[in-house]
């Protein structure tokens, strides 16, 4: 009996590092960001056209939230994973990222944000084509900067806190790359 009680409280162990399991990804429970534990928000699947899934979108916050605003502009570690459901090259994926930062920000803020956004380009020219599976890690540091951790390799990081605001609203923006992305993301 005993033998069969530590059995079971080690798969208890083994599979308390996950979540949820979203469109047959496992979501770690928790994150670290600059030394700063961080725990699941809510997570959701990506989907273009309805039928094609793109990635699966984790968001890790110092303490869980349903309020868009407050994570948007909070001055504090957060992180956004997107796990690969299809293999996409840079070009494709700098363009999915440019057009939902497009969708949320004036003509004013998008030609203020653009040298930033080009460091950002040359980090996904960096990372090249994802395959999936591949995780593609957008750490927001308390900062402003924006750091990019692609298969566990950690890239430059991009200065500035408003291009964090500006990537965390492609997801959770007023025009969101999906609205149920953004609830589900925004579980709390």
């Amino acid at each position: 009996m005993k033998k069969l009680i530590m059995a079971f409280a080690i798969v208890g162990v083994a599979t308390s590092a996950f979540a949820a399991k979203v469109a047959g990804v496992d979501i770690k429970d928790t994150a670290s960001v600059d030394g700063t534990e961080l725990v699941l928000n809510g997570a959701g699947l990506r989907k273009k056209y309805i039928i094609a899934d793109v990635y699966v979108a984790a968001l890790y916050l110092p303490r869980k939230t349903s309020d868009a605003a407050a994570v948007i502009d909070a001055q504090e570690p957060r992180r956004v994973t997107l796990v690969m459901k299809r293999s996409l090259s840079a070009d494709t994926l700098m363009g999915a990222f440019h057009e939902g930062v497009e969708k949320n920000l004036s003509e004013d803020e998008l030609t203020a944000l653009q040298p930033k956004l080009e460091e950002l380009d040359s980090l996904f020219r960096e990372v090249g084509s994802v395959e999936e599976g591949d995780e593609l890690k957008l750490d927001f540091a308390a900062d402003g900067s924006t750091g990019i951790v692609f298969e566990d390799r950690k890239l430059d990081a991009v200065q500035g806190a408003d291009l964090s605001s500006a990537l965390l609203k492609i997801w959770l923006g007023e025009h969101p790359v999906q609205a149920d992305l953004k609830k589900a993301m925004l579980k709390g």
